[in-house]
């Protein structure tokens, strides 16, 4: 696979747990040419060799800790010892700061996983990278593992929403693209009951917010899900 190598660029890390400074690679956002974005935010680009997520993810090539910008800045002296016992004593030292394969960056993402909840990061950043993994599996087809990953980011967004994180994970995530996010992710694993649930709490914000698209985002699927809701009971009753 050819990437367009100018559109990358190097960044300067610093290990959250070792204090390491390493480099990885980012891509320029100016070099992207979007396809489409569908109703859970996924994001297809004319050449997805160089889809932003695939580099998301820091990992130390020293000491193996991974995370993303997202993370707290500092690890406290309990996490720092979770990590040095489970990720750091057992690490053979990898590079991950050339460029990406897919299957490089889903090792990156289940690497940020395992460090998050060892650390015990906020559920937004939790389900973000998740969502995240889910979709990446979905670019290479692979349906049962895209819902297994679906299935845990809905969880963690739904506890992000309960202890109000949800701006740690993304700056950009307010309170009704959640609730849709949440509606539609469990929409997507045919919960419609919960789906309509949180569609409807978030069409509550309708004269509330300025987000507009995401209202008419919410009216659609919430529609939709009430007539997969009903063709689901239709069927079990045939």
């Amino acid at each position: 696979m050819i990437v367009n190598v100018s559109a990358l660029y190097d960044k300067s890390c610093t290990c959250r747990h070792c204090q390491t400074t390493f480099s990885t690679k980012r891509i320029r956002s100016g070099t992207l040419t979007m396809v489409q974005r569908d109703s859970v935010f996924y994001t297809t680009f004319k050449e997805q060799s160089l889809n932003p997520i695939y580099y998301t993810v820091s990992v130390c090539p020293q000491c193996g800790f991974a995370f993303t910008d997202q993370f707290r800045d500092r690890l406290a002296p309990w996490q720092k010892q979770v990590v040095d016992e489970h990720i750091a004593a057992k690490w053979t030292p990898k590079n991950f700061g050339s460029i990406r394969q897919i299957t490089e960056a889903i090792v990156s993402y289940k690497l940020a996983i395992y460090a998050a909840e060892l650390t015990d990061q906020p559920h937004a950043v939790k389900a973000g990278l998740y969502l995240r993994l889910a979709w990446l599996y979905r670019s290479q087809e692979n349906v049962a593992e895209e819902i297994r990953f679906i299935d845990m980011a809905v969880n963690e967004y739904e506890q992000s929403y309960i202890h109000t994180d949800y701006k740690l994970g993304d700056k950009e995530m307010s309170e009704v693209r959640l609730l849709y996010l949440i509606g539609e992710l469990y929409r997507r694993l045919e919960k419609f009951d919960l789906a309509i649930k949180y569609f409807g709490k978030a069409l509550a914000f309708r004269n509330h917010t300025i987000e507009s698209g995401i209202i008419r985002m919410a009216q659609d699927q919430w529609q939709l899900a009430r007539e997969e809701y009903k063709e689901k009971k239709e069927q079990k009753i045939g």
